[in-house]
């Protein structure tokens, strides 16, 4: 009897063995995961992740499962980490600039790590910062804020390429621009921070108005404004990431970059998220990322390479693909090279009123864009039976006054509707001054 139980109880533990196993074997596979939550475009998290996978096999002899969340641009993917609220389903947030990075440094969702490499970036550029000195964020590929154009169009159109902020106003342009919106961009959250930093928030705000009238249409995010403008459906896109040119270039577009006269550095960084489920792993990423063989893969992915030490004719000779066309793209052999000059950026202010800014275009100008428009129109309409009045020697001295505040209404309190009725009191003015 004694013999039976004993073999009953030696079966039932083996059984029992054999139905831990695959419990077991998926609790050991686990810590072998990584989360990556950002911005970034799918040629770069493509790039990073094979080459992250292959540097994972090769060091510690097994397999590490990836996974990529991409909301959208930088104000989504940071609402994303809000939601989450320090539990994330992912460990890395991986790409957006700094101003986006601040903010989730201030509310507390990203921890320090300093990676491996971190030394070879630097602190900051041309005044710009280009890591949290308190190691929470780093810039792992660098680049500049730019506008792009389709130069075979602009060519048919016998059009110029637009060369500053004001030339992006002239009437030739009128149908011609496109670009998306600051809470689904990254890209133009801070191409607007620009504007107000280098113009004054009057001054910014009157541009945006006047800017977003000469609009074919908004684009759905910078991918969008970049695949418009290389397939030459508009031939001018605003507020594009400098390496978006050298990608369409590549894939054999006419495309070209243009650095406007006000601009600023974008350190594409990334960072820990508290409460990361697999930080061990997510410590691993980091210091491959900022190794000599993680850039490369940086820019293989199609953004340029934040280390100090890199050399684009080096890497070129190495095999690297990509080497050839940011050479060629920058017209030097590493990113820190180029000479450039900046807007003095108050980082701070940026990360103080992001939400602020976001709502503000949302409001006062994308959602009234119909009213926007009409509004302009009418009051330039106005001004040119105003100009024709002038050439018969009429008396406009009321109607011309009258055509001013319509204008002040428009740029500058953003009241289109009252600007409107202005605008229709100066017609009326013209026929019984």
């Amino acid at each position: 009897m004694s013999k039976r139980i004993f073999t009953a109880t030696i079966f039932a533990v083996f059984s029992m063995g054999l139905l831990l196993m695959p419990f077991c074997a998926e609790q050991a596979q686990a810590a072998d995961k990584i989360g990556w939550v950002g911005p970034v475009y799918k040629e770069l998290s493509a790039s990073l992740t094979k080459g992250f996978k292959a540097y994972y096999k090769k060091t510690y002899g097994k397999d590490v499962d990836i996974t990529f969340v991409r909301p959208g641009g930088w104000p989504v993917c940071l609402d994303k980490v809000r939601a989450w609220g320090g539990k994330p389903d992912a460990d890395i947030f991986l790409g957006a600039g700094a101003p986006a990075h601040e903010v989730l440094k201030q509310e507390g969702l990203i921890v320090p790590y300093r990676p491996k490499g971190w030394d070879k970036v630097p602190a900051e550029w041309h005044g710009m910062k280009v890591k949290d000195k308190g190691d929470l964020w780093t810039c792992f590929a660098p680049w500049i804020v730019t506008n792009l154009y389709n130069e075979k169009v602009l060519k048919k159109l016998r059009l110029p390429p637009p060369k500053t902020w004001n030339d992006l106003l002239n009437p030739i342009y009128r149908g011609n621009v496109v670009h998306t919106l600051p809470y689904a961009s990254g890209t133009m959250h801070e191409t607007i921070e620009i504007l107000l930093q280098a113009f004054g928030e009057k001054e910014a705000w009157r541009y945006l108005r006047l800017l977003a009238a000469q609009l074919a249409r908004f684009s759905t995010g910078s991918t969008d404004t970049t695949q418009l403008v290389a397939r030459g459906e508009v031939p001018i896109g605003i507020a594009q990431p400098q390496m978006n040119a050298m990608a369409a270039r590549k894939d054999g577009f006419p495309v070209r970059d243009l650095l406007p006269e006000k601009t600023i550095l974008v350190p594409e960084a990334v960072a820990l998220l508290k409460g990361a489920p697999n930080e061990k792993v997510g410590k691993i990423f980091l210091d491959w990322l900022f190794s000599m063989d993680g850039q490369k893969y940086v820019l293989e992915g199609r953004y340029f390479a934040a280390n100090t030490d890199i050399s684009f004719s080096a890497w070129q000779k190495e095999g690297v693909e990509m080497a050839k066309h940011a050479q060629k793209a920058l017209g030097v052999d590493s990113f820190w090279a180029l000479k450039v000059d900046f807007i003095e950026y108050d980082l701070d202010l940026a990360t103080k009123r992001w939400d602020e800014v976001n709502k503000k275009y949302e409001y006062e100008i994308y959602r009234k864009w119909g009213e926007l428009k009409s509004s302009l129109f009418l009051i330039e309409e106005v001004e040119g039976e105003i100009e024709a009045a002038k050439a018969e020697q009429m008396d406009v001295t009321k109607a011309d006054a009258k055509i001013k505040d319509a204008r002040k209404l428009f740029e500058i309190d953003g009241k289109y509707a009252a600007a409107r009725l202005a605008a229709s009191k100066a017609r009326a003015l013209l026929v019984a001054p």
